[in-house]
């Protein structure tokens, strides 16, 4: 079996990081940039989509700068699951391979959140809200941007172990990218940091995770 793909998440002591949706700040120049993100289902060049994390002693940053020429929001949102019709980024973090428990974070360019927990096979808890999470969303000339984050205790209360130099997370990282049509709503786009290699477009299987890796 091939070695997972693997993003490597750096330590920043004290990154103290706020989130504002704007990425100029000095911590994330010490981030690993990850584009390397694909339509698996479809023949479509990906536009844009850069991933970044970072962490230091008290929480775990994460942010995605991304293009997009058409965004699809909902006219009247009332209730987190409409973030299912808009274009979106996507955080998934399982506690095993087998996804027995894994915790989901879908968010709007605007930092609307659909928060909530899972089990395989694709059985959602919705009314589950992710504790300590910090997330906000602003939209840009080119696309908009995703910045946010939770705290360790926050993961440790979960079940996850707290970081430690070559520690390892079950993670999955996605992109929903829809485009307005002319009879339809819009035209749904599915992008994936790692290929699953299903049949119809699905990310809550085993395939789709990779790994998120803490390095000092």
């Amino acid at each position: 079996m091939p070695a997972p793909k693997t993003y490597e998440a750096c330590y920043v002591p004290d990154a103290i990081i706020i989130p504002d949706g704007i990425l100029a700040k000095p911590a994330w120049e010490r981030a690993n940039i990850e584009t390397d993100f694909s339509f698996p289902w479809e023949e479509r060049l990906v536009p844009r989509t850069e991933f970044r994390a970072l962490f230091d002693a008290s929480a775990f940053y994460f942010s995605f700068c991304v293009d997009d020429e058409d965004i699809v929001l909902v006219d009247s949102f009332r209730t987190k699951e409409d973030v299912v019709r808009e274009d979106r980024v996507e955080l998934f973090f399982a506690l095993d391979r087998d996804l027995a428990q894994y915790f989901c974070l879908e968010i709007d360019p605007l930092g609307r959140v659909l928060d909530y927990r899972a089990s395989h096979y694709r059985k959602f808890d919705f009314s589950w809200s992710f504790p300590g999470l910090d997330v906000v969303g602003q939209r840009t000339r080119a696309g908009y941007v995703v910045e946010g984050l939770i705290r360790w205790e926050t993961f440790q209360r979960l079940g996850f172990p707290p970081p430690d130099s070559g520690r390892t997370i079950k993670l999955g990282i996605y992109r929903a990218e829809f485009q307005h049509t002319e009879g339809r709503q819009w035209r749904e786009g599915w992008i994936s940091w790692v290929d699953p290699r299903t049949e119809q477009p699905d990310f809550h299987v085993p395939e789709s995770f990779g790994e998120l890796k803490m390095v000092w």
